[in-house]
């Protein structure tokens, strides 16, 4: 007799709507806690990922900077060593002329 079983293991779509709603309204307070501490970590994770891009970029900036810096020093360094070369040739040059 199929037809006279109770209907405890089914479920009406309003009752699983009902129980649902009243167990949000139970756990709202946690609910917005956990909300709360989430935005929170959020918060915290922007300011070290801020911190540490800008630790990057003064890297980067003072990379640069003594890049550029060791570049001139060389370049200075091969201009003078070029023309110490050219002094001793012509040196060289004048001494055979003599």
């Amino acid at each position: 007799m199929v037809e006279n079983e109770p209907n405890e293991l089914k479920t009406p779509p309003s009752g699983f709507t009902d129980v649902f709603l009243s167990k949000l309204k139970e756990q709202s307070f946690v609910i917005l806690l956990m909300l709360g501490v989430i935005y929170y970590q959020h918060r915290l994770m922007e300011e070290r990922v801020a911190f540490w891009m800008e630790e990057h970029d003064k890297k980067e900036a003072y990379i640069e900077q003594t890049t550029a810096a060791d570049k001139q020093i060389l370049l200075d360094r091969i201009k003078y060593l070029q023309d110490q070369q050219d002094k001793y040739a012509q040196d060289a040059i004048d001494e055979l002329k003599k």
